[in-house]
């Protein structure tokens, strides 16, 4: 076989399926495109899933008449002329790429007009090939009508899936275009259906346009910042979390990727404050000089490689860790006056029905102040017990415990999973300011407080001022019991066991390099650990508590870590020592005595510091006196 030069049309149909891979890629590249050109207006609009049609439509600064040709050539760009720029790159787009790939696998009309040019000009593409150019009336920026994409090349066409597939992605990444750019509005239609209508504001607001109120309430912000490396955005309250990652949405330098250094740093900050299987929702930008970063890894731009790793995994967990640390860590049932109440009938009525046959109390289902999902809600926390067997123990002694490492330990609340709305079709317009919910952060302990009881041998009963609390004793004790463990290790306290049969294993390349740089720190919590012949390691003994740990699982789980993307080798021993806190702690459904009762709450009261389980549960609900009033009808608002 020759070897021969491609042709232009081969090489461009090529370069498309790395560029354009689907309809949403050429909306990424378009969109993009219009954000470099200081696009205050964007509209996209898009018919059976892009498929036949994708339009976007911009108030840039347009191109060029004497350009337009030039800018649909193969590596054709105004954002930069020398790979050097690439370390002060401050635009989407660079590789001049997108509307020569785009236009070789479809049909394309381009209506652009620039500020100093009184008619815009009309250029229409035909795989590539220019078929017609005139001058037409229009305003400053930039129209691009994309038709038929790969109707040159059906081995592509074949490919793609269902429209409405096709069309879920597109919104998917519209979505993100309006979370990171809060400065401009963008319009959305959906074949010819109104689907987003933004205008310039917050980050809040936008949040609460993509993903309603109950996201919008259930985030914290997050503002962190170590050296020129910065973070910022929203994280979820522990109790707002999702069985997948759908609302996970990271920005690197304002340049949406997937990232999985960063997706593992928040999910390890949560560890202790969110059940195990759930995910947190987040909108975070990081923030580093561009020279630290590289973002010509793919074509797709998707994703960036980082100089410094470490600092980028330390920035992204310290600030989460430190969000969820300073979020009011008790639960508060509340129902505000103009909250809004979704009634579903026929539960609704079902319960009302009873509590009129019961009670004698008669309610008006459609202005009833009841809410029915809140009342579950409360039901829910007071009926769920606990572990119902196993041995427990109080230490009645003045042991006083410190505080967990804020640079190494992790936080949050119980979780709630929420619908999916990634294929919401809803029209949702952002014309008003959204302001969350302010926060009580009352403390429990700071006065006197009463105890009133128990119930089902679970909830301990307190009552102080104008407020009721509701207190898990597995949680609280399961806290304590953890905390102390946790202060053992911190402190090399552990008390070790020497092995009968001393534990072997080889290591070879990164993974050698990795132990042997962690032996100090696996020495220093009990694991005596040394090189043992060629690339070879020995443990001799382990720390009592851990006495029956799977040594192989617990090094193969430490070798992932190889690259910061799973846990540390300390981060591994604080899920045990999360198991052995659960098994040793009070259950619930033990029925405690006062002077027990009396212990856990000075130990809760004065050593405590995550109001939270080990794996995220809350320990207190809190219950306003007005709020108890509303639901006997004491009160009207």
């Amino acid at each position: 076989m020759s070897i021969k030069v491609l042709s232009k049309d081969v090489i461009n149909k090529i370069s498309a399926g790395e560029v354009v891979e689907k309809p949403a890629s050429v909306v990424k590249e378009l969109i993009e495109n219009s954000i470099d050109a200081g696009a205050k207006n964007i509209t996209v609009e898009i018919e059976n899933g892009g498929i036949d049609r994708i339009s976007i439509l911009d108030d840039g600064c347009g191109i060029k008449k004497e350009e337009i040709s030039l800018a649909f050539t193969s590596h054709a760009t105004s954002k930069l002329t020398q790979i050097d720029d690439l370390n002060s790159l401050q635009t989407m787009g660079f590789r001049g790429e997108a509307l020569a790939t785009i236009s070789a696998v479809s049909k394309v009309t381009i209506i652009t007009k620039t500020a100093s040019e009184d008619l815009a000009t009309m250029v229409k593409l035909v795989g590539s090939e220019q078929v017609e150019q005139t001058e037409v009336a229009s305003n400053t920026g930039t129209k691009i009508d994309v038709n038929n994409i790969f109707f040159n090349t059906p081995e592509r066409l074949k490919f793609l899936r269902k429209p409405k597939s096709e069309e879920n992605d597109i919104t998917n990444y519209v979505e993100k275009m309006i979370l990171s750019n809060k400065d401009i509005s963008f319009k959305y239609i959906v074949n010819g259906k109104l689907i987003y209508n933004t205008s310039s504001g917050e980050l809040l607001n936008n949040i609460y346009t993509i993903y309603g109120r109950e996201v919008a309430d259930g985030v914290i912000p997050v503002d962190y910042q170590i050296g020129d490396y910065k973070i910022f955005g929203f994280i979820s309250k522990p109790e707002l979390s999702r069985a997948n990652r759908t609302y996970q949405n990271l920005f690197v330098n304002n340049r949406y990727c997937i990232n999985p250094l960063i997706s593992t740093a928040v999910q390890n900050a949560y560890d202790n404050f969110m059940m195990k299987g759930k995910f947190p929702l987040y909108v975070l930008f990081v923030s580093l000089p561009q020279s630290e970063l590289d973002v010509n890894v793919h074509p797709n731009k998707l994703e960036v490689k980082f100089a410094d790793t470490h600092k980028v995994y330390q920035l992204t967990n310290d600030a989460v860790y430190k969000a969820l640390y300073d979020f009011n860590q008790i639960r508060n049932v509340e129902l505000s006056s103009n909250e809004e109440i979704i009634n579903d009938e026929k539960t609704n009525n079902i319960v009302l029905n009873e509590l009129s046959k019961n009670e004698g109390v008669s309610f008006d289902n459609g202005n009833s102040e009841l809410n029915e999902e809140k009342l579950q809600e409360l039901r829910k926390t007071m009926e769920k017990t606990q572990h119902n067997s196993g041995a427990y123990d109080f230490e009645l002694t003045n042991n006083i415990l410190t505080s967990v490492d804020l640079n190494t330990n992790t936080l949050v609340d119980d979780s709630i999973t929420t619908n999916d709305n990634s294929n919401n079709q809803i029209i949702i317009e952002n014309s008003e300011t959204f302001k969350p919910k302010q926060e009580d952060y009352k403390d429990l302990f700071k006065t006197e407080y009463k105890m009133v009881g128990k119930v089902f041998n679970t909830y301990l009963i307190l009552e102080q001022e104008d407020r009721l609390y509701l207190i898990d004793q597995h949680a609280a004790h399961e806290r304590q019991k953890y905390d102390k463990l946790i202060e053992q290790l911190d402190k090399n306290m552990l008390t070790t066991q020497d092995l009968l049969i001393p534990y072997t294993f080889s290591a070879s390349g990164a993974e050698y390099d990795f132990v042997l740089n962690n032996l100090d720190l696996l020495n220093s919590f009990g694991i005596d650990i040394c090189e043992f012949g060629a690339n070879s390691f020995k443990v001799s003994s382990v720390p009592l508590l851990l006495a029956d740990i799977n040594l192989k699982d617990y090094f193969d789980e430490m070798l992932k870590n190889i690259y910061g993307l799973s846990k540390s080798p300390k981060e591994i021993i604080r899920e045990k020592f999360m198991q052995i806190a659960c098994k040793s702690a009070v259950k619930g459904g033990d029925d405690l005595k006062d002077l027990e009762i009396k212990h856990l709450l000075n130990k809760l009261k004065q050593e405590t510091e995550v109001l939270l389980c080990p794996h995220g549960r809350p320990i207190i609900v809190e219950i306003d006196k007005k709020q108890i009033e509303k639901w006997f009808k004491r009160i009207v608002n």
